[in-house]
């Protein structure tokens, strides 16, 4: 039978058409403040050479976990692809810079939101257990890539010594930190 209830059929149109409304508008700003996050937590260092010790794991698995896969490769990509133009990286930005000691860093901040996007979309998220193996598995894809390519510009044990042991006290404590305060936040978030 064919509903002709203008009403409710009114009322049904403008639903879907608020949902529409608020995923167009709220999707670009949520992309937009994620590059911003992103770029903060770079200007938020320790000068080490020739990494430096900055925020940006912390952003990027926060980011994955709060935003889901989607929105977290968007904020991530755009960020990377505003790296290739303006200095919004620790120390500036350019080509030369992503093929430099960090790039592979910063390929694996990809590979790492995807993962815990991913992860986050399926509710890892949301208890202490399951959010702390989640981003540990996203900072082991960051060290990943940035090991490997550390590794073939520097070699192995250069790259444990210069891109690894440095950052491994800082990035444990982080982990715990986000692992603990993300299931919090999706309370609030309810």
């Amino acid at each position: 039978m064919l509903n002709l209830d203008v009403k409710t059929n009114a009322s049904w149109i403008q639903i879907i058409t608020n949902k529409i409304v608020k995923n167009v508008t709220m999707t670009p700003i949520t992309v937009l403040l994620g590059t911003l996050i992103l770029i903060i937590s770079a200007k938020i260092k320790v000068p080490l050479y020739p990494i430096p010790m900055t925020l940006q794991p912390l952003a990027v698995l926060m980011i994955g976990m709060l935003f889901g896969r989607n929105l977290g490769i968007a904020s991530v990509g755009l960020y990377i692809m505003q790296g290739l133009w303006f200095p919004v990286f620790a120390f500036g930005g350019g080509l030369s810079y992503i093929m430099g000691p960090t790039g592979g860093f910063i390929l694996g901040f990809l590979f790492s939101v995807y993962v815990v996007g991913s992860l986050a979309d399926k509710g890892w998220g949301k208890n202490i257990s399951t959010s702390l193996i989640s981003m540990l598995i996203g900072y082991l894809i960051i060290y990943f890539f940035g090991l490997t390519y550390f590794s073939f510009l520097f070699g192995y044990e250069i790259a444990l010594e210069k891109a690894v042991y440095p950052f491994m006290l800082k990035d444990f404590y982080t982990l715990l930190f986000a692992g603990l305060l993300m299931p919090q936040i999706w309370k609030l978030a309810k």
